[in-house]
């Protein structure tokens, strides 16, 4: 018997973007780097590679190169405020820092974005202990509400030592349950040091620190149906929906092979208008992925695309997954519980530009429990 009260739970709202951008477009403000150094926090790449049955070694390193990313045990918050850190790693290059074993519904969280901001969720009893500035959290709507968002920009003028405002932080955050496992990486601005300055820094201050890679793996689909973007090319000469594309692409991502006509298990069909290719290589890269190394590899891509026939891969894709437990998901914004898929984007690449699908979640807070009924 299903939940009677599953009914009385609304389902959660999402909204779908879908931009066309040429490679060097002029809008720098909205242009497909924006899009990718706006989502910090990435734990997954999947790319559709067209009739590419072995993806060559210039290709697969693009999948590895600079990918690897450090595991530090039991650091407290307060050392991201340290002067010495802030000087040596923040000031002087792009450095994210991320909680990695916690879940955002119950645990107290934390993250820290290239820019500076520290991003904590915590319950009620810890922020209340903590004594610092902060919102109730607006994803999370439960009976009792206890949780918290706390954003520290480490960046302002008062944040300095000597400072009160600083003094009152760092005394907060050396709090004993604000003590994480992170997965931190950084990227200098000067390409003479060398990324892994930073896993020093905190082994030489007595941490355990661990390197760790990607985890690759590839399927293979075979006699491809390839939906045609260009409207000239289709019978009907009416475009591709934007919603239809990315559930394609979702479907060969997931490895399930669509037929030209639905069933009982899948109301999803091959595309009409169609090129068919020999097979479609599917490369599934799980780690922890900086926003400089997306932009890497969509560079790679698209160079690897200009060497190939238009017929045998008319396009390719690139799907990044952000971290689930994430305390942020696009920009500042936080990162509503597990609904609906929020925390991710699509880019079809081409050969004269890109395709953009940039999944939003709701503003409006997740109901942790069901509405009361007043007519009883």
């Amino acid at each position: 018997m299903l939940n009677p009260e599953v009914i009385k739970f609304p389902a959660p709202k999402s909204q779908l973007t879908y931009t066309h951008h040429t490679w060097d477009d002029p809008k720098r403000n909205v242009t497909w780097q924006r899009v990718i150094k706006d989502h910090s926090f990435n734990r997954k790449v999947v790319v559709l590679l067209p009739d590419t049955p072995i993806v060559p070694n210039s290709l697969s390193d693009s999948f590895t190169d600079d990918a690897q990313h450090y595991l530090v045990k039991n650091l407290p918050l307060a050392e991201f405020c340290s002067p010495n850190f802030l000087q040596a790693f923040r000031q002087k290059g792009h450095f994210h820092a991320l909680c990695c074993d916690t879940r955002i519904d119950v645990d107290n969280t934390a993250a820290m974005t290239p820019d500076g901001y520290l991003h904590i969720l915590v319950d009620k009893f810890t922020y209340q202990e903590l004594q610092l500035h902060g919102t109730l959290s607006s994803h999370i709507l439960r009976k009792p509400q206890d949780r918290y968002v706390i954003k520290i920009n480490t960046n302002e003028k008062t944040f300095r030592p000597g400072k009160s405002y600083y003094e009152r932080v760092t005394s907060a955050l050396g709090h004993p349950r604000l003590k994480f496992n992170f997965w931190v990486t950084w990227k200098p601005k000067n390409g003479d040091i060398c990324p892994s300055s930073v896993a020093k820094y905190f082994h030489d201050l007595g941490f355990v620190v661990e390197e760790q890679f990607p985890d690759i793996y590839k399927s293979i689909a075979s006699e491809v149906a390839m939906p045609r973007l260009d409207k000239n090319q289709t019978d009907d000469g009416e475009d591709l929906e934007p919603e239809d594309l990315l559930e394609w692409i979702g479907c060969q991502s997931l490895g399930i092979r669509l037929e030209t006509d639905p069933s009982s298990m899948c109301e999803l069909v091959r595309p009409k208008a169609y090129d068919l290719v020999s097979n479609v290589n599917a490369v599934h890269c799980t780690g922890f992925f900086t926003t400089e190394y997306i932009v890497s590899l969509v560079g790679t891509l698209r160079s690897w695309l200009l060497e190939r026939s238009p017929i045998s891969v008319p396009w390719l894709s690139v799907t990044v997954y952000g971290h689930p437990d994430s305390p942020v998901s696009w920009g500042h914004q936080e990162h509503s519980y597990r609904s609906n898929g929020d925390n991710f984007y699509t880019l079809v690449l081409q050969r004269d530009g890109v395709h953009v699908f940039k999944v939003f979640g709701s503003t409006q807070p997740l109901r942790m429990y069901p509405k009361a009924n007043n007519n009883k």
